[in-house]
C-alpha cells in the first residue's frame, strides 16, 4: 500500500503552521483597555459600603490625577470614575447615607455611592480649606467647609487668620486657624466652638504653642470621629506626642520613642474610637533602618493620654491601618513578608499570614509599600478575614486577603507622555552575533560561537515543554503571549510591543497582541513633585530602546527585560533643547543638537556627509530649516508666521506612508496624478485679533509654500490640529460663521457654524490625464522647484478641499498606517466629549464628493455620492465600541504584516487603549467558518484514498 508523500508533507505542514484570523465583530477580543485611575492619595481613599442595605464595602479613592472612582474588592474591577478639577481636594463619606461628598477647587459634589452618578453640587468662588460630614443617628447629614474668606454665607466665616482645618463631632463643630507669632518663632493655634445650625461662635480657645506649633515638615493630625474631636502633632524633634481635645485648653503630651539609634525620620498617625470615653492613637514611625507602631490611648472624660503598648520594629517598609468591627479596634501591619492582626488592647497578634504576592510577569521589582486600607471581619474569637488595599511607592495598588494577593492595579501606568512602537526581532539579534563573530579573530569567534550553542542548547527543553500549546495553538488559532515558551512566530504582526513613559519617570512595554498584557516596568528617573518627566522621543532599534529627554538626556534600555544598558546626562551645551540621531552615508548615526532657539549643531565634533533636511521651532514662533552637511549645518530657509499670527500645529508626513499608487482612477477609466512629495509639512497658524486659522502647505526641502487656506471666524481658544498623509491633508477647527460668510477656498456651504473638519487633496493638475508643468521634464528638485526651461511655470499642486460639520471637538488627528499602502486609509480622530477614538473612512471624507448635486454614473462607479455638509459619526467606527477611554490625548499607528490591518493604540494622561483596523475590511484574513482540524482531516483523508486506491 502507498501513501502519497506530497500529501502527507502538506497535511504536516498544515499541522504546525498557525493560522488566525481577525475579524470586524471581535470587539473586546483583538482589543484591550486599561481603565486607571491614577495613585491613589492616602487619607482619601478608604472602605465604604454604599448603602445602608449593603453588606461589602466598595472602596472609593480620589486619585492623584483628580479622578473619583469606585473599585470593587473582589475583583479590581472599575465600577465607576468621574473625572473632577484638577487640584487638590477633599473626599468624605457620608455616613447612613448612600452618598460620598468631594470638594475641590471651590466646588462640593455629592455623587451616589453605588452609581456614580451627580447627586447635588454647589460652588463658589473661594478656594476650599476643609471638608467635613457629620454624622447623625437620625439618618441625616451636614456638609461643612471651610474656604479662605467670609463671603460663603451658607457654611462658615474666616475670623482673621489663615484657614487650617475643619472638625466636627457630636459635642459641635470646631473651626481651626493659625498665626504668626509676631516674638516669638512658630505660630499660634485657634480652635473656635461653632454652633453647627446657625454658626454662631459659643467658645474660643488659643493654644499656648508658640514654640512647638506643627510646620509643614512635622506631623499634624486633626482627628474627628462620632464621639470627639483632637488634634495630635509632635514638636520639632518628634520626642514628644501633642494632643488637644476641641472644646478644651489642655495640652496632653506622652514621650515617644526616639532613641538615638533609631532617630524617628517621619511619622503618621492614625485614629480610631468605639466609644465616648476612649480614643485609640497609633503613630507609625519611620526611622533608616526600621519601622514600628506606638498605641496610645486618650481618656476623653478624665484627659489622660497613656501608652498601650508598643509593637515591634520590623526591618523592611511596613503600612499599618486601623478598622472597627463588633464595637473592637484592629490594627493592621502589613509588610513585604506578612500581613499581621493586633487588637487596640494588646501586642499579641491575633491572626497572622504570610504574604506570596503573585509575580505579575516582570512587572514591579521590590515591594514598597506606602500606605494601606482595611476591614476585618471577626469569625468567632479566633478566626479573623482581613482584606487590605496596599499603596505601593510606584502608585499601584495590591488587594491582600488573609495573606493571599486577589488582584492588582497598575495604576503606575497613567500619564504616558511619550510612546513608541517595536518588536523583538530574534532574526535580528542572531544576524547581529553572527556579524560580531565574522569581524572577529577566529579563536574569539569560534569562543563565542561555543556560548551561542549553549544558550540555544540550554533552551530547548523549554521549547520542547512548549511544543503541544504550539500544536493547540495551530490547530484552532488561539491567540499566544510572547512571554510563553516556544511559543509560534508572530506571523501576522500582531504582537507588537509598545515602550511607553510616563510623566512620573517610569518606562514599560506592553503585547499589544495578549491584550495589552505589561511585560516590565522601571523607574527609569525619579522625578519631584510638580515636575512631569520631558520625554521628547522614543526611539527603537536592534532590539534597544532609545528615550530623548529634554536637555539632551538619553536612557538606553533593553526590549527583552527592560534593564536599563545606559545612561548619558544632559551636555554640557547651554540651551540645548533635545538631540536626535542623523544617520551618515556609512550607515553610523550622528548626533545632532537642536537648541532652545531652534539652531542647530553637530555633537562631539562629528559631522554628517549625507544632505539630509531638518526642520526646528524655536520660542518665538520661527520655523527653519537646516540641511546637514560639512563642516556645519547651513541655514536652508525660514518660515515667519504673518503678523498677529501663532503657530498651533506642525504636521509631516509619517515616517511610513507609503504610496501604491501615483495616480487616482475616476470612473471613466481617466487618472487625475496625485501631487506626491516626502518632504510635504503643514503648518498651522491662528489669529486671535481676525479669529482666523491659516494652514501652509511647505515642501520642507525647499521651504517652498505649495498652499494657503484662511479659515474665518475660527475660535483660536479650542483645539487645532492638522495631518498630513500621501497627497492629502486635513485639519479640525471650531468655526462660527454668520449667514451669508462663506468659504470660497474650502468649501462651498455657507453658514457652517461647530466644529469642523476639512480635508483637502493635491492633485498635480486639473486635467485629467495630465502630469502638470513638470511632466516633460526628465528629473526635477524640491531645492529647484521650477524647470529649467523657462517657458514652463510651475504654479503648485491644484487642490480640491471639503469642509465637514463634526459633533464634537477633535483633540488629535493621526492616520492609519498600512504595509505598502495599497489598503485606503482611515482619519484616526480622539473626540474628548465622547470619550472615543473614532475612524472616518477616507472614503466618506473625499473632497471630491459633489456639492448640490447627486453623483453621476461616472462619479458613482468611482466611489463617490452626495456631499452632506454634516458628518455624524456613525457608532461602527468608534473603535472602542461601548467602553468609554478617558485622558486620551494621542494616538500611535503601526502597519501589521497583514495589508487590510493596522494597529492602533491611544494614551494620555489616564487610560490606554489598543486594537486593530481593517479600514476595508480583512480582505486577506480567513473567515470563522474556516475549519482546520476539518481541512487536516480531509488531507489525511485524501492521502489514505489515495494510496489505498492508487494500486487499482
Amino acid at each position: 500500500m502507498r501513501f502519497s508523500a506530497t500529501a502527507l508533507l502538506l497535511g504536516l505542514f498544515l499541522l504546525l503552521s498557525p493560522i488566525q484570523a481577525i475579524f470586524a465583530d471581535e470587539a473586546y477580543t483583538v482589543d484591550f483597555h486599561h481603565v486607571l485611575l491614577g495613585a491613589p492619595q492616602p487619607g482619601k481613599t478608604f472602605l465604604h459600603r454604599p448603602s445602608v442595605t449593603s453588606k461589602a464595602s466598595l472602596l472609593y479613592t480620589l486619585s492623584d490625577r483628580s479622578v473619583l472612582g469606585a473599585v470593587n474588592p473582589r475583583d479590581g474591577s472599575v465600577l465607576w470614575r468621574q473625572q473632577l478639577r484638577a487640584g487638590n481636594g477633599f473626599l468624605k463619606p457620608a455616613f447612613r447615607e448612600d452618598s460620598i461628598i468631594t470638594a475641590i477647587n471651590g466646588t462640593v459634589q455629592a455623587w451616589d455611592a453605588a452609581e456614580g452618578r451627580l447627586v447635588w453640587d454647589w460652588t463658589t468662588a473661594e478656594d476650599i480649606k476643609a471638608l467635613e460630614v457629620s454624622q447623625s443617628d437620625a439618618g441625616s447629614h451636614g456638609v461643612y467647609i471651610l474656604t479662605q474668606t467670609t463671603e460663603n454665607e451658607a457654611i462658615i466665616r474666616k475670623f482673621g487668620h489663615i484657614p487650617s482645618g475643619l472638625s466636627i463631632s457630636a459635642h459641635g463643630l470646631y473651626y481651626l486657624s493659625s498665626s504668626r507669632s509676631t516674638l516669638l518663632q512658630g505660630s499660634r493655634i485657634t480652635i473656635t466652638s461653632l454652633e453647627p445650625s446657625n454658626g454662631t461662635v459659643s467658645n474660643s480657645v488659643t493654644l499656648d504653642t508658640d514654640w512647638d506649633v506643627p510646620n509643614a515638615d512635622q506631623t499634624f493630625s486633626l482627628t474627628s470621629t462620632s464621639f470627639s474631636s483632637v488634634i495630635i502633632w509632635s514638636d520639632r524633634t518628634r520626642d514628644t506626642l501633642r494632643i488637644n481635645i476641641l472644646g478644651t485648653s489642655e495640652i496632653l503630651t506622652t514621650k515617644l520613642s526616639n532613641e538615638k539609634d533609631k532617630c524617628i525620620e517621619a511619622l503618621r498617625i492614625y485614629t480610631s474610637s468605639t466609644n465616648e470615653d476612649i480614643i485609640d492613637v497609633l503613630v507609625h514611625c519611620k526611622s533608616a533602618t526600621s519601622h514600628w507602631a506606638e498605641i496610645y490611648q486618650i481618656d476623653v472624660t478624665s484627659k489622660a493620654v497613656g501608652k498601650a503598648y508598643r509593637l515591634p520594629d520590623v526591618d523592611v517598609p511596613a503600612a499599618f491601618s486601623m478598622t472597627v468591627h463588633g464595637g473592637q479596634t484592629y490594627l493592621i501591619r502589613t509588610t513585604k513578608n506578612d500581613v499581621t492582626l493586633f487588637s487596640s488592647t494588646s501586642d499579641q497578634h491575633l491572626a497572622q499570614w504570610p504574604l506570596l504576592p503573585k509575580a505579575h510577569g516582570r512587572l514591579i521589582s521590590g515591594y514598597d509599600i506606602t500606605s494601606a486600607v482595611s476591614e476585618v471581619v471577626a469569625r468567632g474569637n479566633s478566626s479573623f478575614a482581613v482584606r487590605s488595599a496596599i499603596f505601593l511607592s510606584s502608585g499601584d495598588w495590591r488587594m491582600i486577603h488573609n495573606g493571599e494577593e486577589s488582584w492588582y492595579r497598575p495604576e503606575s501606568l497613567s500619564g504616558v507622555v511619550a510612546a513608541a512602537w517595536a518588536s523583538v526581532d530574534e532574526q535580528q539579534s542572531l544576524a547581529d552575533e553572527l556579524a560580531a563573530e565574522s569581524h572577529s579573530s577566529i579563536g574569539v569567534a569560534y569562543l563565542h560561537r561555543m556560548k551561542r550553542h549553549v544558550r540555544d542548547a540550554k533552551r530547548f527543553p523549554q521549547w520542547i515543554q512548549g511544543l503541544p500549546d504550539r500544536i493547540v495553538h495551530s490547530l484552532f488559532g488561539t491567540e499566544h503571549s510572547l512571554e510563553n515558551p516556544g511559543s509560534p512566530k508572530d506571523s501576522f504582526g500582531f504582537h507588537r510591543i509598545i515602550i511607553a513613559a510616563t510623566d512620573s519617570g517610569r518606562l514599560f512595554a506592553l503585547d499589544v497582541g495578549s491584550s495589552g498584557k505589561v511585560l516590565w516596568s522601571i523607574q527609569a528617573s525619579v522625578v519631584k513633585p510638580g515636575q512631569p518627566w520631558a520625554v521628547e522621543s522614543i526611539e527603537v532599534t536592534s532590539n534597544v530602546a532609545l528615550v530623548r529627554v529634554a536637555g539632551g538626556r538619553t536612557i538606553r534600555v533593553s526590549l527583552t527585560g527592560g534593564t536599563m544598558l545606559d545612561e548619558q546626562l544632559s551636555a554640557t551645551e547651554k540651551d540645548l533643547k533635545t538631540t536626535i540621531a542623523v544617520p551618515d552615508v556609512s550607515g553610523s548615526a550622528v548626533t545632532v543638537n537642536i537648541k532652545v532657539d531652534g539652531t542647530v549643531a553637530f555633537s562631539q565634533g562629528r559631522h554628517s556627509t549625507l544632505e539630509t533636511v531638518i526642520v526646528t521651532k524655536d520660542d518665538k514662533m520661527v520655523v527653519r530649516g537646516w540641511v546637514l552637511g560639512l563642516p556645519e549645518p547651513l541655514l536652508a530657509w525660514t518660515f515667519v508666521p504673518q503678523p498677529n499670527e501663532r503657530i498651533a500645529n506642525i504636521a509631516a508626513r509619517p515616517s511610513h506612508d507609503p504610496v501604491a499608487s501615483i495616480g487616482k482612477a475616476l470612473g471613466d477609466r481617466n487618472v487625475l496624478y496625485k501631487f506626491l512629495s516626502p518632504n510635504l509639512l503643514v503648518i498651522g497658524t491662528v489669529n486671535a485679533a481676525t479669529s482666523s486659522a491659516s494652514f501652509y502647505v511647505l515642501d520642507s526641502a525647499s521651504g517652498r509654500v505649495q498652499h494657503t487656506i484662511t479659515h474665518p471666524a475660527v475660535d483660536v481658544t479650542k483645539p487645532i490640529n492638522c495631518i498630513v498623509s500621501e497627497n492629502w491633508f486635513a485639519y479640525a477647527v471650531f468655526s462660527d460663521l454668520a449667514e451669508g460668510v462663506g468659504l470660497d477656498a474650502v468649501t462651498s456651504s455657507a453658514n457652517m457654524r461647530g466644529y469642523q473638519i476639512v480635508v483637502s487633496e493635491l492633485f498635480e493638475s486639473s486635467i485629467i490625464d495630465d502630469r502638470g508643468p513638470l511632466e516633460t521634464t526628465s528629473n526635477s528638485s524640491s531645492l529647484r522647484p521650477r524647470a529649467l526651461d523657462t517657458d514652463i511655470h510651475d504654479n503648485g499642486p491644484y487642490v480640491i478641499s471639503q469642509t465637514y460639520l463634526v459633533p464634537g471637538a477633535i483633540s488629535f488627528l493621526t492616520v492609519t498606517s498600512t504595509l505598502q499602502g495599497i489598503t485606503p486609509r482611515s482619519i484616526l480622530c480622539v473626540v474628548p466629549s465622547l470619550n472615543s477614538v473614532f475612524a472616518i473612512p477616507r472614503a466618506i471624507a473625499d473632497p471630491r464628493r459633489p456639492t448640490g448635486r447627486d453623483a453621476t454614473s461616472v462619479e458613482v462607479e468611482e466611489g463617490l455620492f452626495r456631499h452632506d455638509a454634516t458628518l455624524d459619526f456613525d457608532p461602527k467606527w468608534a473603535l472602542n465600541h461601548m467602553r468609554e477611554i478617558q485622558g486620551v490625548q494621542k494616538v500611535i499607528t503601526s502597519p501589521s504584516l497583514l495589508e487590510s490591518t493596522s494597529l492602533v493604540f491611544a494614551f494620555g494622561c489616564l487610560d490606554m487603549f489598543g486594537t486593530r483596523v481593517a479600514p476595508i475590511g480583512g480582505f486577506d484574513t480567513l473567515g470563522k467558518g474556516f475549519n482546520k482540524i476539518q481541512l487536516i482531516g480531509t488531507v489525511v483523508v485524501l492521502a489514505v484514498g489515495t494510496g489505498i486506491l492508487a494500486p487499482l
